[in-house]
């Protein structure tokens, strides 16, 4: 996960108070954060641009400057050395990603202020004119939301808690640009209104941040810019790529990509522009709510912009208006196994910076649009239990005890993991979701119904459950093929079949699979294993020949095995076909087993 680093003075600052390290620490991690530590940090300045690079003191002195990408001789000069507090991001709070966000939650939980935070979007005068084409499969990235901020003047330590949080909230809420992402421009060097249109890839160029005033097309961009490189791959298959431009043309960003050299935040910039585009809307709204919320939490006041699209379609943005959600008083009792009163459970709240209206045994809570994270009562729950405190909560005895023993899928698997790892087998952990060009394409199976396909997936690599652990095993030694030989894997995991009596209509097993990649694999290598597992297992097994599309011709075999206890296993071996190693882009041979361990009830 991500670590940002938060200056102890500058935190104190904004909350109006100082406080000592350890007592800020302290809070933060009650308020569910994760402190890795508490340090000193050393800025160095540019002397280019004046940005602040910040290190821990142990580290060499930087000569590139993070921000303009100026590099010299010679260290960048030291200019202070400050205390801070060093954070693990949590992925399932991005309202924390940032000293604003912190700066909203500590005032709460240190009672220096209590309720909901207000968030009123001024009106504002920028317009931004959306293409139609951005919703075509080929150009695809329909969703945009704008804001524009002012702030008192940026300082160095304001740009870099910019640009850190911008990233945060990449990671947090875009997962790394895939599904939004975030730019910012000094609205002053804008000429609105803005169009958010398509650029030819190989057509009209602009300057990229980070390489000076040199003007790149898109595809240049991709092929040759460090983030174009990183990122290219959230372009792939497009015709032509996103941009914003001004009145004049002149360009802002290719999003998700980079923003260009002439409309960069500067030193003493006082109006911000902040676009959000991306293929998801509520990542994409999400994203844009917690970053100007946080400006606003700084000191910055936020102004809407119209967004005008295809047909006359008109909305104004952002929509900062909290939300209302109920709870019974009575459930977050017993989940909490407090007797909370009700002034108690408002005053939580309060200091939570949430609102909460009660009456006739159930709560009206009123939470900021900032909170993404709240999507059911269990998590209102879980801010009161936080502004209770945990070290708060009295402990007790649980009233009635049970002993536990060892499900029998899991008493089977130990014993099987013991024998691999005992034969020298490392141990994976794929995916349970995959695909069928993965699952059943790429190993020459014909796609039968006894797969259970997902009705909403989240991307197109994970549309259905697994009904064997090969595709795990394979991909694992595709990633791994620049590495020495041989290699053992072997994974214990369920899979699943459409099917049965129970419930779902499913049919779940736990299986163990096993491979080995290298000049000398072949159909011995995992007889032996398979002989070495039944063993173990008690059993006794029975070989014959069998045919499967992913196993060569006269080079697999299936078996079953059966022991004293009732306790049977079956399962088949043999050596990979040609075709199957050909679509994991694997050069050596490669031989594998999979074990019919037991049924899950």
């Amino acid at each position: 996960m991500p670590i940002i680093t938060v200056g102890v003075k500058r935190l104190s600052s904004f909350l109006g108070r100082s406080f000592p390290m350890n007592r800020l620490a302290e809070a933060l991690e009650e308020l569910g954060c994760d402190v890795e530590d508490t340090v000193e940090v050393v800025h160095y300045g540019c002397p280019a641009c004046g940005m602040v690079t910040e290190q821990l003191p142990h580290a060499a002195p930087p000569r590139r400057c993070e921000y303009c990408a100026i590099e010299q001789d010679q260290p960048l000069a030291e200019k202070a050395r400050l205390e801070a507090i060093r954070l693990d991001l949590l992925a399932d709070r991005p309202d924390l990603f940032d000293i604003g966000g912190l700066t909203r939650a500590l005032k709460g939980f240190l009672g220096l202020t209590a309720g909901l935070p207000g968030y009123a979007a001024q009106p504002g005068e920028v317009v931004v004119e959306i293409d139609a084409r951005l919703s075509r499969p080929e150009t695809y990235r329909p969703f945009i939301f704008c804001a524009e901020v002012e702030v008192p003047p940026m300082t160095s330590e304001d740009l870099v808690d910019l640009m850190h949080f911008q990233e945060s909230l990449h990671w947090g809420i875009g997962r790394d640009r895939k599904l939004a992402s975030i730019g910012v421009y000094d609205l002053d060097a804008i000429v609105p209104p803005i169009r958010y249109t398509l650029l030819d890839p190989d057509g009209a160029r602009f300057a990229p941040l980070g390489m000076g005033s040199t003007p790149m097309a898109g595809r240049e961009i991709l092929q040759s810019h460090p983030k174009g490189r990183a990122y290219a791959h959230l372009l792939a298959g497009h015709t032509a790529y996103p941009l914003l431009v001004d009145a004049r043309g002149q360009v802002l960003s290719m999003p998700p990509i980079i923003n260009s050299e002439q409309s960069r935040v500067k030193i003493g910039s006082r109006r911000l522009f902040v676009d959000v585009t991306g293929v998801v809307e509520d990542a994409t709204r999400n994203s844009l709510y917690t970053l100007v919320s946080s400006l606003a939490e700084l000191g910055g006041t936020i102004r809407t912009v119209r967004l005008e699209g295809p047909a006359g379609a008109c909305q104004v943005e952002p929509e900062l208006a909290p939300r209302t959600t109920e709870i019974v008083l009575d459930e977050a009792r017993s989940w909490l196994g407090l007797p909370l009163s009700d002034e108690q459970i408002r005053g939580l709240f309060g200091r939570m910076r949430l609102d909460a209206a009660i009456a006739e045994g159930r709560a009206q809570v009123t939470y900021p649009r900032l909170r993404s994270d709240i999507r059911h009562p269990v998590d209102l729950f879980a801010d009161l239990a936080i502004g209770v405190g945990y070290a708060n909560v009295p402990k007790r005895l649980v009233a009635s005890s049970t002993v536990s023993r060892e499900r029998p899928e899991e008493a089977i698997s130990a014993v099987a993991r013991q024998a691999m790892l005992g034969l020298g087998y490392w141990e994976i952990v794929s995916l349970v979701q995959t695909n069928e060009r993965d699952h059943f394409a790429a190993f020459r199976i014909p796609v039968g119904e006894e797969h259970v396909l997902i009705e909403n997936p989240k991307t197109v690599e994970t549309t259905m459950v697994r009904t064997h652990l090969m595709t795990g095993l394979l991909d694992t030694l595709s990633r791994n093929r620049r590495r020495a030989l041989p290699q053992r894997f072997f994974e214990i995991g369920n899979v699943v079949h459409a099917g049965g009596d129970s419930d779902t209509h499913t049919r779940e097993q736990r299986r163990l699979a096993f491979v080995v990649c290298g000049p000398d694999a072949g159909f011995a290598a995992v007889r032996s294993v398979a002989d070495a597992v039944c063993r173990e297992l008690g059993c006794e097994a029975a070989y014959r020949a069998d045919s499967h599309p992913s196993f060569s011709a006269g080079r697999c075999a299936a078996f079953a095995a059966a022991g004293s206890g009732g306790r049977s296993v079956a399962g088949r071996i043999g050596e990979i076909h040609p075709e199957v190693l050909v679509s994991f882009s694997l050069q050596h041979p490669v031989a594998l087993g999979e074990v019919e361990l037991c049924p899950l009830p």
